[in-house]
């Protein structure tokens, strides 16, 4: 029997301490008798002696140091133990304490009653043999990057206890990491073991996603009066593979004799990120038409399937058109499950699994061991993870689902957003869609529009600008959709619409993220103090902003009435345009001067109007400033957009009135002359098309959105901050607020 013994530097030994090498599952089995040792401190072989609880009242730690390295040749995967290792034993038996309080992957394993643990950590001390498995994935760690390996023995106290010293022998001997199915049954009830590291995970799972139509109307199409027939809706029989990337911790427990739990936690203090595979990414039921199937079942309001037979029976939809809308849809759930996982997986504690199973070996049949067996290697795809939602369920035989990150659809909240210019004024989801066209939208959105709409869009053909394009019909639609609901012209009770807008950059720097959090901001989504703590935390790099307001009934009237019947004053437009665009301006550079006027001089501005010398001597911009032309340019856009809201919202709450006006005057029970309510709906129509037309390019950017969403009451509004592991969502629950004028 081959002896490692314990001794401090001095070569004295530890009493009872006694390690097996030929135990049948020790780590270091396969040493045959290599003269080699662990050397201790002297305070633990002064322990060694006593009983276990006696020597750990409270928890104890004592730093290892081996001799030499000792090959662990025919291991899987095959390892060495090498001198300056960073290894510990650890005694604790504190009945309900922690056992991994102090650990990086902290996440609670609580210490039974009547029971104590001795430990033996690795850290980083894992070196590949060169002829054997190197850079070999076991629990999908690279070992060659290095890992940590724990193993806690547990042993009662009481009748039966051991000293100190022989279960810190007990330990050594049985020291292992189950790297295979029969592995398992090595740990004994309560023993636990874990690997920890940096690697990836591979899983599937399927998810109940929302699919949130957005109703919007176009310039471009007559407008039909009646209920716009569309709603919202869950897409089915969605499966998504990906991979879940990190610092994380695999943990082994056997929780009785026939039951072992394994669990993934993240480290404290990291962050885990997902990514769809690329192989594989979403399947939606089939390809091609049943992925219209889907979506129409999720947000058509027809219920007898009238939608689906215009769009996919004869005289439909061509195969082209099918095959581009697939793919669309196709490309918006592959963003919505990318952006959602890693926003779930952002808010995972470190003090709960990300995901969890309980395993029974004697349960297993042929398939579900080879399952086991791949996971065990890194490979969790075939044992799938519930849709969000789901109670922990058996996946197969011998194998359970007892937490998932994904069944949490607090923090899994997949949405599946389209946006259906030209839908308030076709009313339609099929008669939209047969004379739709897709519009690229960077921001993950699936966007389906008018041909006219579209082509306006895609004519621009710079990606930055034709993304300004898809925000100027985004602000003016949204406009038009909120006044034809308000007149009563178009029904759409229980719908909301959305404004958006999305920002990216290849190398965002902590200036960008700054204006980018002050957004967040302005649409009550972040305090000042936590902003300034989002921006220490962001690390910069390729990012993604994305800003989300919505409107229902409610918000439209507050966009245009100040009470029934009372249309808001010109001056309230101008007082919210002018605090909106300020709350976005930092007062560096260029927009000290433009903060400058819009804070102190405003009344004064807006009376001179757009005239670049007036403004800029309000402004105090010195004429000798190499600058002035680019400053004095920036006031008179500021100025005129704000202008232009004004009148514009004035403007168009007018022409909505004079429709319900007309409508109140019907009697009741009775139905408006047809050729009079046509030519009121038209007369409507080109008044609210006058407006839109002239709309300022600069009312697209954020300050215009947060300038509609204040003037409806600032209404619930979400928002999306993304680079790297570092993942911000912020939805808004507050109830509608006025603006204080200041």
């Amino acid at each position: 029997m081959a002896i490692l013994p314990l001794t401090d530097d001095l070569g004295k030994s530890a009493p009872d301490v006694r390690i097996d090498l030929s135990h049948p599952s020790s780590l270091i089995e396969y040493a045959k008798g290599k003269v080699a040792h662990f050397i201790v401190v002297p305070d633990f072989i002064g322990r060694a002696a006593q009983l276990l609880h006696l020597a750990a009242p409270n928890p104890i730690s004592f730093d290892l140091k081996l001799n030499q390295k000792i090959p662990v040749a025919d291991a899987a995967p095959e390892i060495d133990l090498v001198p300056g290792v960073e290894a510990s034993i650890r005694a604790n038996t504190t009945a309900g304490a922690n056992l991994l309080k102090d650990d990086p992957f902290h996440a609670p394993a609580a210490i039974p009653p009547q029971a104590g643990y001795v430990g033996l950590t690795l850290q980083g001390s894992l070196d590949l043999s060169v002829s054997g498995s190197a850079g070999n994935a076991t629990y999908g760690f690279d070992l060659t990057r290095g890992a940590g390996l724990q193993y806690w023995k547990a042993f009662p106290l009481g009748a039966g206890e051991p000293t100190f010293g022989a279960a810190a022998g007990a330990t050594l001997s049985g020291c292992f990491i189950p790297w295979t199915v029969d592995d398992l049954a090595g740990l004994a009830v309560n023993d636990i073991c874990s690997v920890s590291g940096s690697g990836s995970l591979k899983l599937s799972g399927g998810f109940s996603v929302s699919a949130a139509p957005n109703p919007l109307a176009s310039l471009d199409l007559p407008l039909n009066a009646g209920q716009v027939q569309v709603k919202a809706g869950a897409l089915a029989g969605i499966k998504a593979s990906f991979t879940v990337e990190g610092d994380y911790q695999v943990r082994l427990r056997r929780i009785s004799a026939d039951a072992v739990e394994l669990g993934v936690y993240r480290k404290d203090g990291a962050t885990l990120t997902a990514a769809l595979s690329a192989s594989a990414g979403v399947s939606v039921v089939a390809a091609g038409s049943d992925v219209l199937k889907s979506l129409l079942g999720a947000i058509s309001a027809d219920p007898t399937g009238e939608d689906e037979k215009k769009l996919l029976g004869d005289g439909g939809l061509a195969a082209p058109q099918i095959a581009a809308l697939a793919a669309a849809i196709q490309g918006g759930l592959d963003s919505s499950l990318q952006v959602s996982l890693n926003a779930a997986l952002s808010e995972l504690s470190s003090e709960e699994a990300a995901f969890q199973y309980e395993l029974r070996p004697g349960a297993m049949d042929a398939a579900s061991r080879a399952a086991v067996q791949r996971a065990l290697g890194g490979d969790f795809s075939a044992l799938p993870l519930a849709d969000a939602g789901g109670a922990p369920a058996p996946i197969a035989p011998g194998v359970r689902l007892t937490s998932s990150v994904l069944t949490d659809s607090r923090k899994l909240q997949a949405t599946l957003h389209i946006n259906l210019f030209g839908l308030v004024n076709v009313l339609s989801v099929s008669e939209l869609l047969l004379k739709s066209v897709v519009v690229d939208d960077r921001s993950g959105a699936v966007t389906l529009a008018d041909s006219a709409t579209a082509n306006r869009i895609a004519a621009v053909v710079e990606p930055m600008r034709r993304q300004a394009a898809l925000r100027q019909a985004m602000f003016e639609s949204l406009l038009l959709t909120a006044a034809y609901r308000v007149s009563s012209t178009v029904q759409m009770a229980g719908l909301s619409s959305q404004n958006f807008h999305f920002a990216a950059d290849a190398d965002a720097g902590p200036a960008l993220a700054a204006t980018w959090l002050q957004w967040f901001v302005a649409l009550g989504l972040l305090t000042p103090a936590e902003r300034e703590a989002q921006l220490a935390a962001f690390p910069g790099g390729s990012a993604t902003c994305l800003l989300r307001t919505v409107f229902d009934d409610a918000a439209s009237q507050r966009l245009f009435f100040s009470a029934p019947g009372r249309l808001r004053d010109p001056q309230d437009y101008l007082d919210i345009g002018r605090q909106a665009l300020r709350s976005v301006l930092d007062r560096e550079g260029d927009n000290l001067y433009r903060y400058r006027l819009l804070d102190q001089q405003w009344q004064e501005a807006f009376r001179e109007g757009p005239v670049g010398r007036n403004l800029a001597g309000l402004a105090g911009v010195d004429p000798g400033n190499a600058a002035a032309g680019r400053i004095t340019d920036l006031l008179v856009v500021d100025i005129a957009s704000i202008a232009w809201w004004a009148g514009a919202m004035r403007k168009a709450g007018e022409a909505l009135l004079e429709m319900r006006q007309f409508l109140a005057a019907v009697p009741a029970g009775s139905q408006p002359d047809r050729d009079q309510f046509a030519a009121r709906r038209g007369k409507l129509q080109k008044a609210l098309a006058g407006v839109v037309h002239n709309s300022q390019p600069q009312l697209t950017e954020p300050w215009g959105l947060i300038a509609l969403e204040w003037a409806a009451g600032s209404p619930p509004a979400s928002a999306l901050l993304a680079a790297g592991k570092f993942t911000l969502r912020k939805p808004s629950t507050a109830a509608p607020k006025e603006i204080a004028h200041a």
